[in-house]
């Protein structure tokens, strides 16, 4: 497979990622208690290790 290939299949994995995480905490803050946290700590977990893998070639 090409690099060029990798990589674009690499962006639309995080895109999907990214999209589930902003989902979960949407649907974590309409639900109350434990599980509506879970779900948005969930959602923010999802999204800070997707910043750290943008930001991990910037070193």
């Amino acid at each position: 497979m090409s690099d060029s290939f990798i990589n674009s299949l690499r962006k639309v994995f995080m895109l999907i990622i990214f999209i589930a995480a902003i989902a979960f905490v949407v649907i974590g803050q309409k639900n109350i208690g434990a599980s509506g946290l879970g779900l948005m700590l969930l959602g923010l977990a999802m999204l800070i290790g997707l910043l750290w893998i943008y930001n991990r070639k910037y070193k």
